[in-house]
């Protein structure tokens, strides 16, 4: 883990956002970039710990374009949504902010199973905050107070699966209180992880359908969208293999001797090449190239 600071209400690097709110944390435990905490926009992204497929998929298709254009995504390091969210970050190098409701030192850190994770955010440019000093442990009360630092950092807050009764539904509460935007992810009426996104959505949250919805509940425009892509953006693998690609259909075993790349490789690259929207699955693995 990196050095731990203490960062003042008065400091020139305190987060001017959290600034505003009725009740901001003073002093804020820091670890990593703390530079990030005044970047704008910052998109808060929070959600059930026992996300399904369906949390994840939206995550990867609704704001992977604005990952890609280095929007950063703050969450609480929890399971489900919030690592999904902090992984979408780290799988493009942008930076992410994790907020926790324990100590930032090693032996404090919750979960125990999210340690390497912390570390991971911090070493590719991200950060970790705390309101609570080292050796400070995860107590219950924490993560509610902890909620209101998460939607007072950031312009707007997202929430991505959350049955009626969720503590995510507390963070979206608190950011509409502070002035601030609220957006969800709509499903299916009879999805209990569904419940309070959909009621947030009728009580007057934004739907977010599409990544355009991203941009534009930021208020900022797309350098790359998802329906086009800059191939300068793509990893060294993620061009070899899409080189190797044209409109006539291959199946992965061509692909694999084309490239010789490894097949476990090879499978991780083109379903992020599915993300981008610049290859299509045929089904029966068989890949087109788009455009």
């Amino acid at each position: 883990m990196s050095t731990i600071i203490a960062i003042a209400l008065n400091d020139p690097l305190y987060p001017a956002l959290l600034k505003e709110i009725f009740d901001p944390p003073d002093p804020l435990y820091v670890s990593g970039n703390a530079n990030l905490l005044n970047f704008s926009p910052l998109l808060a992204v929070v959600g059930s710990r026992k996300s399904s497929a369906y949390g994840k998929q939206a995550i990867d298709r609704l704001l992977t374009p604005l990952v890609k254009n280095g929007v950063p995504l703050v969450s609480g390091l929890a399971y489900g949504v919030d690592s999904i969210a902090h992984n979408l970050c780290l799988s493009y190098h942008t930076p992410t902010i994790a907020v926790l409701g324990s100590g930032l030192d090693d032996a404090s850190i919750y979960p125990r199973l999210h340690i390497k994770l912390a570390n991971a955010i911090i070493k590719d440019g991200g950060v970790i905050i705390s309101e609570y000093p080292n050796g400070t442990a995860p107590l219950q009360f924490h993560f509610p107070a902890r909620n209101r630092i998460i939607a007072g950092l950031t312009m707007a807050t997202l929430v991505v699966q959350a049955a009626a009764r969720s503590g995510s539904l507390i963070t979206a509460r608190l950011a509409l209180e502070y002035g601030r935007d609220v957006a969800a992810v709509p499903g299916a009426i009879t999805d209990t992880l569904s419940a309070g996104t959909n009621q947030l959505i009728q009580q007057g949250a934004t739907p977010l359908l599409t990544p355009e919805d991203a941009f534009a509940l930021l208020n900022i425009d797309p350098i790359v969208t998802a329906s086009n892509h800059n191939t300068a953006v793509l990893t060294d693998l993620q061009k070899i293999v899409l080189g190797a690609m044209s409109s006539t259909p291959l199946h992965v075993d061509q692909l694999v001797s084309i490239t010789s790349l490894p097949s476990p490789i090879l499978s991780v690259t083109l379903t992020e090449l599915e993300l981008l929207d610049v290859i299509e699955h045929l089904g029966g693995m068989r890949y087109t190239r788009k455009g």
